[in-house]
């Protein structure tokens, strides 16, 4: 009787830490770094697009746009929009670019974001930092990627 206890405390677990997240891209409404809203109609329809939610203090983030960073070349080829959305201030976000990403915030196919209220993190249940979300050329979910580790496969699933 106890290992089948056990073995359900293990499912129930397991199921309640399972994320739902937006199968299509939810409605939000965040701010670019000079201050203008950006919102889901901003969005280009000609290309993927790869939002990375992160906040500058995080050493998992600092990780990953690390990595981001080494593959900025690849990134820069791809028909992919990247959109790493910030949870700090223009200044620490700038600063962060600066130090950790400097040719991922020179791309053109890049646009950074901040979420001063939090309304994208709601929208997208954002799980830890830093959890990234890719979505098609229809804006239906393609895969969510948890984690610094993560950041860079989204490369793989690019058509």
């Amino acid at each position: 009787m106890k290992p089948i206890i056990l073995f359900l405390s293990l499912i129930i677990t397991q199921v309640s830490f399972a994320q739902d997240y937006p199968e299509s891209l939810p409605e939000f409404e965040i701010f670019t770094l000079d201050g203008n809203t950006f919102n889901q109609n901003d969005i280009k329809k000609e290309t993927y697009s790869y939002f990375v939610y992160f906040n500058p203090t995080c050493g998992h983030c600092k990780t990953a746009f690390k990595l981001l960073n080494l593959k900025s070349e690849q990134i820069k080829n791809a028909k992919v929009k990247l959109y790493p959305v910030s949870a700090n201030t223009e200044e620490e976000t700038n600063k962060f670019f600066e130090q950790y990403a400097p040719n991922i915030q020179s791309l053109t196919n890049t646009q950074i974001l901040r979420d001063d209220d939090y309304k994208f993190a709601d929208a997208f249940f954002v799980g830890p930092f830093p959890t990234s979300y890719l979505y098609d050329k229809d804006n239906k979910l393609v895969k969510v990627f948890e984690g610094s580790d993560e950041v860079v496969l989204f490369l793989n699933e690019l058509n």
